[in-house]
């Protein structure tokens, strides 16, 4: 019994140092203005936004920014454009993207293609082979309708590998 409570006391002791570690580790401050500035754009006022002012660097919002100078801000697969937006993929053209690159198997297996799931950023691919007795999965692959990037799902690691 008292090496039971001393085990638990120990397991205590370990796990608030530990943590209390990583609390002190994480704690790092760092000194922050944050300012409303009056955004110009050729000398005519445009906009008002919060802005952060750190070691003498002043960051805006970039929406608020491309707001100011007339131009569009979007965001995708981890990209950001400002003015010209990118076109996304449709449905038959990410199935036709994916079918020229697995062509050489698609051919020789006869491979069918089927939407999986749809996003706004990407859709989700399935490959198979339809036989008479069963359906074979070839692949899962996610096409990504801004980029065009393909990556197939390692079914093994559960990571996606591009191809």
């Amino acid at each position: 019994m008292k090496d039971k409570v001393k085990g638990i006391f120990i397991g205590l002791a370990i796990g608030t140092l530990l943590t209390g570690a990583t609390a002190a580790a994480a704690g790092t401050n760092i000194n922050v203005v944050i300012k409303k500035l009056t955004m110009y754009v050729d000398g005519t006022k445009k906009t008002s936004a919060n802005s952060l002012i750190y070691n003498g660097t002043t960051y805006v919002p970039i929406r608020s920014t491309a707001t100011a100078i007339g131009k569009s801000v979007s965001l995708h697969d981890n990209n950001l454009y400002i003015g010209k937006q990118p076109t996304a993929l449709t449905e038959d053209q990410a199935l036709d993207k994916l079918y020229n690159k697995i062509k050489k198997d698609a051919d020789r297996y006869k491979l069918h293609f089927m939407l999986e799931e749809e996003n706004s950023e990407s859709y989700s691919i399935r490959a198979f082979e339809d036989m008479d007795t069963h359906i074979a999965t070839y692949g899962f692959y996610t096409i990504y309708k801004y980029s065009g990037k393909i990556t197939k799902l390692d079914i093994v690691s559960g990571k996606e590998i591009e191809i």
